[in-house]
């Protein structure tokens, strides 16, 4: 086994569009499931481009096995965060790109 550093950019689609102050209360919430899930993610995000990229260490036997345990975790905290008042957006992900990054 051995650490993987994974990174995913994500792009987002909210319907209605909403305002930044509530794509940054989403991604807030996705950033607090995370944690409860105890995978550690450092997160960077545009809230004009409303995109997001998440990176994180991994260990696993190989890059395959870490991306999937990632995208676990992302999905399931996507889904837990997207539980929203009626008149609030929902926020899709449009777009992914997937990368594993070299150790610095």
């Amino acid at each position: 086994m051995r650490q993987h550093r994974i990174a995913i950019q994500m792009t987002f689609e909210g319907t209605p569009h909403g305002t930044d102050e509530q794509y940054e209360e989403f991604l807030d919430a996705v950033q607090e499931h995370l944690d409860r899930l105890g995978r550690e993610v450092q997160m960077a995000a545009s809230l004009v481009d409303r995109t997001a990229e998440f990176a994180t260490s991994i260990e696993a036997p190989d890059f395959e096995s870490a991306v999937n345990t990632l995208l676990v975790d992302l999905r399931t905290a996507l889904h837990a965060s997207e539980c929203h008042t009626d008149d609030w957006p929902q926020y899709v992900a449009t777009d992914r790109s997937l990368q594993e990054l070299q150790e610095a």
